[in-house]
């Protein structure tokens, strides 16, 4: 083979690999963008138990309000109606209140689940007052 053969073979080996290199490189771009999202969605969906937890235990709302209700991100208390019209929701919530054997306390967890496909995307519980209880 010629001197000129080899340089042409050389070369097509090189742009074979960068090429092999840059779709690698793009794969994982793509999976570490879908991580990051799926993340951000649970940090999200977390923010809202929390806070869900947090209306019911100042009791500026009810479980029996924000049960059912949807949100896109963010719990306002102009819409803590059960199904309030919320354009575009991205989450809905669901509370469950369990008694607990110490007097006035019951344990509430709020689940936050997509609405696209009603998987969960986050489980918080906590120890709340019922509201009859003693202060």
């Amino acid at each position: 083979m010629s001197r000129r053969g080899f340089m042409l073979l050389e070369i097509m080996l090189a742009v074979a690999a960068a090429v092999l290199a840059a779709v690698a490189g793009f794969a994982l771009l793509s999976r570490i963008q879908s991580r990051v999202e799926r993340e951000s969605e649970r940090l999200i969906a977390s923010d809202m138990a929390c806070s869900v937890l947090a209306l019911i235990e100042s009791r500026a709302a009810t479980a029996e309000n924000l049960h059912g209700s949807v949100q896109t991100a963010v719990i306002s208390l102009d819409d803590v109606e059960s199904g309030a019209f919320v354009r575009d929701p991205v989450f809905r919530i669901e509370i469950e209140s369990t008694p607990t054997q110490w007097a006035g306390l019951v344990q509430m967890d709020v689940s936050v689940l997509r609405v696209e496909d009603d998987s969960v995307a986050y489980t918080a519980s906590q120890l709340v007052r019922q509201s009859g209880g003693a202060r």
